[in-house]
């Protein structure tokens, strides 16, 4: 039997092939009965894996990672990874029963990739790992797994600490998958930290170190409240961390840029919307919460200050501190 794991939440998938290879029986004998095989393995090393047979046990395991999307890159490039794919798929029908075979794939696989489309006709099993649609469902779920428990409050704050996306759509997966460890990170510290009480905010706050994206939301949440100091707070914290005012600005537009594209789908959910715009669900959550303190003429006109800004850094005409200062007493008035 073989299956594909795919998707970025690669802590739920490993977990399930840690399981797999407890089937085997003594951890010593799995040891002899277990195979990974990285990217770049070719296709001969992944048949001969799979063909021997299991050392005192009735099964033996194969993991390849990232070996499916690895067929598309460097050598396996072109005429010759669809070769080796068909060859594969030619393969295994004809694996021994003792062998379980699991492809595990960091990115989502298309619903239209050979294996996906032709898993149930050659006895194999699909399972996605997707990013949680939840990520504070998934902390608390997380924490309980570690042994802790944490407040809903204190799960919150700690998924909008940790950077959840970039604006390359292209890099969702990469994205959803260094959040969730991240997160797991941090929750692995939080838990210890506790020793055994409840997690709670004032923990978050006190050991965990927020990024980009808290400090955008927090910049956001200060404009859309009138308060320039805690809006100025906002951009000297991304400043003191040694961020360049111009990224810090192309920060903003990006924010800024979001929030025009949520106004102009009201009708869509979180999900739908995230979907839409590129985003982390949770970060769409966001937007549609901030979208509402804001008419699309003052965003329009937020974006065409940001445009100025830019233009006098550039030309000379303001230094890039001052202008950022000029921005957020703009926004603020």
């Amino acid at each position: 039997m073989w299956y594909v794991f795919h998707g970025p939440d690669v802590l739920a998938r490993d977990e399930e092939l840690a399981r797999l290879k407890a089937k085997l029986g003594d951890p010593d004998l799995a040891a002899l009965n277990f195979t990974r095989l990285e990217q770049g393995a070719t296709l001969r090393e992944l048949i001969a894996a799979c063909d021997a047979m299991p050392f005192l046990t009735e099964k033996r395991l194969v993991v390849a990672v990232n070996w499916v999307s690895g067929l598309g890159s460097g050598k396996g490039r072109g005429k010759k990874s669809e070769e080796s794919m068909a060859s594969l798929l030619a393969y295994l029908p004809t694996m021994p029963e003792t062998t379980r075979l699991v492809f595990a794939e960091d990115a989502t696989l298309s619903e239209s990739h050979p294996l996906i489309k032709q898993a149930a006709a050659l006895r194999g099993t699909v399972k996605h790992y997707a990013a949680p649609a939840d990520p504070t469902r998934w902390i608390t779920a997380r924490a309980q797994a570690k042994g802790g428990d944490i407040s809903p409050q204190a799960a919150q704050l700690l998924a909008s600490k940790i950077s959840a996306s970039s604006s390359d759509r292209t890099q969702a997966d990469a994205d959803a998958r260094h959040y969730l460890l991240k997160l797991d990170s941090e929750l692995e510290k939080l838990v210890s930290y506790a020793l055994g009480r409840r997690i709670e905010s004032r923990d978050v706050e006190l050991l965990v170190q927020g990024e980009d994206s808290a400090d955008i939301f927090k910049f956001i949440d200060a404009i859309s409240a009138r308060s320039a100091d805690a809006a100025s707070r906002a951009v000297r914290s991304l400043l003191a961390r040694g961020e360049p005012p111009l990224v810090v600005l192309s920060h903003l537009a990006r924010q800024t840029r979001l929030l025009i594209q949520t106004k102009e789908h009201p009708d869509l959910s979180p999900d739908q919307l995230a979907k839409a715009i590129g985003v982390h669900p949770f970060v769409a959550r966001k937007l549609s919460q901030q979208a509402t303190r804001f008419s699309m003429a003052e965003l329009e006109r937020a974006h065409i200050a940001l445009l100025q800004a830019d233009l006098a850094i550039k030309t000379g005409n303001l230094d890039d501190v001052t202008a950022l200062d000029l921005l957020v007493a703009q926004w603020c008035a």
